[in-house]
């Protein structure tokens, strides 16, 4: 009786704990997702000190990668650019769903391109520095960026689409924090979801990387939440629920010695997409006629229930 009293006392301590102090982040992401492994990409974006250590901002250090090497992410209203269509990185991501089988040979680059990884911070951190266009000067002061630098564009361009996410539907989100963005996760498709991402083993070029496909495992055909990496100063991730979407496991044998285990998508709603999207102009198809697949990079998280 004393024992089992003894542990509920230990239970509600522990709600306690986690309800009024800091937890520490791997701790908060498996009592949220207690059967997902934490993918490589989140992890990289723990291993920074300030995550666990900083309790003020002012003692934080930021780490902006070269804007020269972000990818930038294609919304499904959006249209494309003269600059995105020459883009040939980026046009090689995209594939029918019927193009990719083993055997197939592809060119891809799926690899971040820089070895800075922003770090998270703490959601009181994060809460504490509004990503707001009003809060635009103090962000750039915050950051050390010059307001007319590539720098402050991408900065800018990262702070309008987490506003317009925030204000627009609840199945787009920014995460600037880990536990927002398991959080959100959770809300969207519960607690039972598996992480996918795009991992690259070897010393991949910066161009295009000659593949063979090895391998195509088919994972599920659902829902599914999938979290971009922002360029920003710290860990920020434009998230947003893909509805009706078959997500794959592509292993790819590359040239010298590179070798990749990627994520691959489907897309078999592309009705509402607008008509000059990036992915219709390389696959000269009409939105609504077929899925639209596409690879992940090494940066992006798609969770998907199981």
């Amino acid at each position: 009786m004393v024992f089992h009293l003894l542990q509920a006392l230990a239970v509600l301590f522990l709600v306690f704990v986690v309800g009024h102090a800091a937890v520490d982040p791997e701790i908060y992401f498996k009592s949220v997702l207690p059967n997902t492994p934490m993918p490589k990409a989140i992890k990289d974006s723990l291993s920074n000190d300030i995550f666990i250590n900083t309790n003020h901002k002012e003692s934080t250090s930021y780490v902006l990668s070269d804007p020269n090497q972000v990818f930038p992410n294609y919304k499904y209203n959006c249209e494309a650019t003269p600059e995105q269509i020459m883009d040939k990185k980026t046009s090689a991501l995209f594939f029918l769903e019927n193009d990719l089988h083993a055997g197939k040979r592809i060119n891809l680059h799926i690899s971040k391109d820089t070895t800075a990884t922003p770090p998270f911070v703490p959601r009181d951190v994060a809460e504490s520095m509004p990503i707001a266009s009003n809060k635009l000067q103090d962000i750039y002061k915050e950051f050390k960026v010059k307001p007319d630098s590539i720098e402050a564009k991408l900065v800018k361009e990262t702070v309008n689409e987490c506003e317009m996410a925030s204000n627009k539907d609840a199945d787009q989100y920014c995460a600037a924090s880990l536990e927002s963005m398991v959080d959100f996760v959770a809300s969207k498709l519960g607690k039972r979801v598996k992480a996918m991402e795009t991992r690259v083993v070897g010393n991949e070029s910066r161009s295009l990387q000659g593949y063979m496909v090895e391998e195509v495992k088919k994972l599920n055909g659902d829902d599914g939440v999938v979290c971009h990496q922002e360029y920003y100063g710290y860990a920020v991730y434009f998230c947003h629920k893909t509805p009706k979407i078959s997500a794959y496991m592509v292993s790819l044998v590359g040239e010298n010695n590179v070798r990749a285990k990627a994520t691959f998508l489907c897309h078999e709603d592309t009705s509402s997409w607008s008509p000059k999207h990036l992915a219709f102009i390389v696959l000269n198809v009409k939105p609504g006629t077929s899925a639209v697949c596409h690879f992940l990079l090494e940066n992006v998280v798609a969770w998907v229930p199981y």
